[in-house]
């Protein structure tokens, strides 16, 4: 008895499917409908481009809040907007500079841009690290070429040097 009731209860039941099948259609539907619109309204919005009035940008340059430039292509022009609502602000308005005592040979020099004078000497003379292609590290002008400084190179074999018929500027190693 108890095995024949529970097969009976199990049996199969169409209107539960049909109802679920119905709802999914619905649902299926919904979901492609919403996804047309969704479509057709990103097409409509990269089609269409933000439109000023026509005398927004006239006003803009005629009230000093903008100005015409080229872009780096030195072709495209573009508008360029000026922060005239700013008020400056002095950076070293907050700051209090010591009494600077410099060292004998040392002078208190103030430099643009900087808040506080230093001391410095203006007999030591500080050579930068880097100079460029001025020959003192080896370099030399190239013969054949304009504007060209020529370095030594760290070939294995003889180099082979510039000439008008190779159209090297500098000497080069031997390929292999």
């Amino acid at each position: 008895q108890v095995c024949k009731g529970s097969l009976t209860r199990l049996k199969f039941q169409p209107a539960l499917l049909s109802t679920s099948f119905v709802e999914m259609k619905a649902v299926t539907a919904a979901a492609a409908f919403l996804a047309l619109v969704c479509a057709s309204e990103a097409a409509r919005l990269r089609r269409t481009k933000p439109v000023a009035p026509a005398n927004f940008f006239t006003d803009m340059i005629a009230k000093g809040k903008a100005f015409m430039a080229l872009d780096s292509d030195m072709h495209t022009e573009m508008l360029v907007q000026v922060q005239t609502n700013h008020t400056i602000v002095d950076p070293c308005a907050g700051i209090t500079c010591g009494n600077l005592q410099c060292p004998a040979g040392f002078q208190v020099t103030t430099v643009e841009g900087h808040c506080c004078p230093y001391c410095v000497n203006p007999d030591i003379k500080i050579a930068p690290k880097i100079t460029g292609a001025t020959g003192s590290t080896g370099g030399k002008m190239s013969a054949f070429c304009p504007d060209v400084w020529c370095f030594p190179t760290m070939c294995e074999a003889e180099e082979v040097e510039p000439t008008t018929a190779n159209g090297q500027c500098c000497a080069v190693c031997p390929k292999k």
